[in-house]
């Protein structure tokens, strides 16, 4: 028989992989300003959150977790590059990456709100818009095949994608700069 201990991960181990899943947007957001490419993003994501879950009780809870998830996913970024030769060195160094790096993580608290706000402001589009915004974003579905399926041209489907991003930009704005609910009771 089990013991309780046995069937239930330790409280620390929960409170770890709690910070991990809270913070996946921003370290793939990270992770994007070194990696242009989504699929080899996602791929790099998947190592760092494999070595995140090794390091685990090198981790000191309390500390800031995104710092120390930062900085592995940095070296991982570069270990990337490196190792599938994604980056020509000669043209593109380490400090430009380092930079970039910086900037991303200075602005990654910023990003959550956005990210918020943009998962309301489609579910607010017509259905035909999120089908749209499904195949060529999610999907990836190249334009000609989006027109074609469409029964229209690609320049039609680009006019139309601009417009969802711009309507999706100013809606986006307004929820975030909409003033919070406080519940005051006078």
């Amino acid at each position: 028989m089990f013991s309780k201990d046995q069937n239930h991960p330790p409280p620390r181990d929960l409170d770890f992989d709690k910070l991990v899943i809270e913070h996946q947007n921003q370290i793939y957001g990270f992770i994007r300003a070194m990696i242009f490419n989504p699929d080899d993003a996602r791929d790099a994501l998947q190592d760092v959150n494999i070595i995140l879950l090794r390091k685990r009780q090198s981790f000191e809870l309390g500390t800031n977790f995104k710092a120390w998830a930062f900085a592995i996913a940095r070296f991982e970024c570069l270990s990337y590059l490196s190792r599938y030769k994604k980056i020509q060195w000669s043209t593109l160094d380490t400090g430009l990456l380092d930079s970039l790096a910086d900037i991303v993580e200075e602005q990654s608290d910023s990003m959550e709100p956005r990210l918020k706000a943009l998962r309301v402001c489609i579910q607010s589009l017509s259905a035909d818009f999120k089908e749209l915004i499904q195949f060529r974003y999610k999907q990836r579905v190249p334009l000609e095949k989006v027109a074609l399926q469409k029964a229209t041209t690609v320049t039609a489907v680009k006019q139309k994608l601009y417009r969802i991003r711009v309507n999706l930009k100013k809606c986006i704005a307004q929820k975030i700069n909409e003033p919070k609910d406080t519940n005051n009771s006078d």
